[in-house]
C-alpha cells in the first residue's frame, strides 16, 4: 500500500492505490486520451479530405482543392496570395518589362523571343523595300538594268528579298549578293541603325532566358519540408520540431530557418487584426537558427513563455485557427544566388506526441553515411502530456513545493531531474494528472 499527495490547484484530493505500477505521472494523462484525440484528429481531417474531392466537382482550377482550407502558404511554397483591383496594372508591368519578362511562363517568353526577332525583321524589311522603290531599283531591276545603274541595295527586286537582306544584315549573315552602296545616305543609316538593334534585341532576350535558367527559385524545388510538425519534448522542454532537407549534392551556404505564426489577434484597444504575424523562436542542434546543411535536420522550436504556443494544450491546438509559415534561406553553392523555399503547417498537420524517426546511418560496406529519404516523413508515438505547456509548468512547480526542491531555469526540481516526481507522503497518494485536471478539465 503506498499512499500518495495529490495538490490540485482547486484542492486537495485523496486517491487510494494498491499495487500500483511505478509510471511517470505526467505521461498517465496521455496514455488514456490519446486515442480518442487521435482519432478525432484524423477524422476532422478526412472529413476534411471529403468536402475537399466533392468541392474539386465544382471547382475545376489548379488549386481549388487547396483553396478550401484556407491557408496563406501551399505546402510547395507557393503563395496563395490574388493582387486585386490594383491601379494601372499592365502599365506598372510593362514599366518593369525585364522582371516580367523572367516571371511569366515560357511559353510566353518563347512567344516573346520568336515575335521580337520576327517583327524586327519585318520592319527593316518594310524599311529596305521603300527606300529601293523610292529610288526605283525595284522598277529598274523589272525594267533590266545595265552594268552603269547604281542602286542603294544591289539585287532588290521586291518586299521578298528586302525581307532577306533585313535578316541577313541584322545576323550578319552576308550571302554576297545583296549589299549597300554609297548611292543613298538614308541606307547607310539604316543599316547602322538595324545592326544596333539586332545586338541589343539578341542581348535582351539572351539576358532573359539566361534569368530564367538560373533562377534560384527552381533550386527551392530541391529542398524538402516535412509533411507534418510533431510536438513532444526535448529535454524535458516542449518543443514543436518540423525536418527539412536537400536532396541534392551541392549544399546550401550560410543557410538558415524562420517561422511565422499567422492567426486572429484583437488588440487591448478592440481592433481586430485577423492576420496578425508573430515570430517564432526557432533553432538546431548548436541552438542557433544557421544550418550545417549536409543532411536533413530537424529544427525546434522551444514552447516556453515567450512562445504563441505556451497556452495551447493538445485539445486547443485541434480547435485553434492558425498557420505557422516556415522559411528556409541560403546562397547556392554552383550560382552565388539567394535562395528561398517555403512551406507551412496548419493545426491539423501538426502531430501531438510524435518525434522523427531517425534518417542517417552509416554504411560500413562503403563507409559512407547514407540518408534515406522513404523515411523523411515517419514519425513514431512518444509519451507526451496532453496539458498546455503553461499548465505543465504550474504542475512542475506545485510539484516541486511537495518535494522542497527549487525550481530551476529549465523548469525542472533541482539540477539532476529530468522529469517531475511525485512527493511521497503518508497523507495520501495521486499523479500529475489531477494537477492537470485542476487546471484545464478537458486538457489532460
Amino acid at each position: 500500500m503506498l499512499n500518495l499527495l495529490l495538490l490540485p490547484a482547486a484542492g486537495i484530493s485523496v486517491v487510494q492505490t494498491t499495487n500500483m505500477t511505478t509510471k511517470p505521472p505526467l505521461k498517465q494523462c496521455h496514455s488514456e486520451v490519446s486515442i480518442a484525440i487521435d482519432n478525432d484528429k484524423w477524422a476532422a481531417m478526412s472529413a476534411e479530405t471529403d468536402w475537399n474531392d466533392e468541392a474539386s466537382k465544382y471547382r475545376q482550377t489548379r488549386f481549388s482543392s487547396r483553396r478550401i482550407r484556407k491557408r496563406v502558404i501551399f505546402k510547395q511554397g507557393d503563395c496563395n496570395v490574388v493582387q486585386g483591383n490594383v491601379a494601372k496594372r499592365r502599365r506598372r508591368y510593362l514599366q518593369d518589362i525585364f522582371t516580367t519578362l523572367v516571371d511569366i511562363q515560357w511559353r510566353w517568353t518563347l512567344v516573346v523571343f520568336a515575335l521580337s526577332f520576327i517583327l524586327s525583321w519585318l520592319g527593316f524589311g518594310t524599311i529596305w523595300y521603300l527606300i529601293s522603290y523610292s529610288h526605283g531599283d525595284v522598277t529598274a531591276y523589272q525594267r533590266g538594268v545595265d552594268d552603269s545603274y547604281k542602286p542603294c541595295v544591289t539585287y532588290i527586286f521586291g518586299f521578298t528579298s528586302a525581307f532577306l537582306f533585313s535578316l541577313e544584315t541584322q545576323h550578319t549573315i552576308g550571302y554576297g549578293n545583296r549589299y549597300v552602296t554609297e548611292e543613298c545616305p538614308e541606307a547607310v543609316f539604316i543599316l547602322a541603325l538595324q545592326s544596333i538593334t539586332g545586338v541589343f534585341i539578341q542581348a535582351f532576350m539572351v539576358g532573359i532566358v539566361f534569368a530564367k535558367l538560373s533562377r534560384p527559385k527552381k533550386r527551392a524545388q530541391t529542398l524538402l519540408f516535412s509533411r507534418n510538425a510533431v510536438v513532444c519534448h526535448r529535454d524535458g522542454v516542449p518543443c514543436l520540431m518540423f525536418r527539412v532537407g536537400d536532396m541534392r549534392k551541392s549544399h546550401i551556404i550560410e543557410a538558415h530557418v524562420t517561422a511565422q505564426i499567422i492567426r486572429r489577434r484583437i488588440t487591448k484597444e478592440g481592433e481586430i487584426l485577423p492576420f496578425y504575424q508573430q515570430n517564432m523562436e526557432v533553432s538546431c542542434d548548436g541552438g542557433d537558427d544557421r544550418l550545417m546543411f549536409i543532411w536533413p535536420t530537424i529544427v525546434v522550436h522551444k514552447i516556453d513563455k515567450e512562445s504563441p504556443l505556451y497556452n495551447l494544450s493538445a485539445q486547443d491546438m485541434l480547435r485553434e485557427r492558425f498557420e505557422i509559415v516556415v522559411m528556409l534561406e541560403g546562397v547556392v553553392e554552383s550560382t552565388g544566388m539567394t535562395t528561398q523555399a517555403r512551406s507551412s503547417y496548419l493545426p491539423s498537420e501538426i502531430l501531438w506526441g510524435h518525434r522523427f524517426e531517425s534518417v542517417v546511418k552509416f554504411k560500413r560496406e562503403t563507409g559512407e553515411y547514407e540518408v534515406d529519404y522513404t523515411t523523411f516523413n515517419n514519425t513514431y508515438e512518444v509519451d507526451t502530456p496532453l496539458c498546455s505547456a503553461r499548465q505543465l509548468a504550474a504542475v512542475k512547480k506545485e510539484l516541486c513545493k511537495q518535494t522542497g526542491a527549487e525550481l530551476t531555469d529549465d523548469s525542472e526540481c533541482g539540477v539532476a531531474a529530468e522529469e517531475p516526481r511525485l512527493a511521497v507522503d503518508d497523507s495520501g497518494s495521486g499523479s500529475a494528472a489531477e494537477l492537470c485536471r485542476g487546471e484545464e478539465e478537458d486538457g489532460c
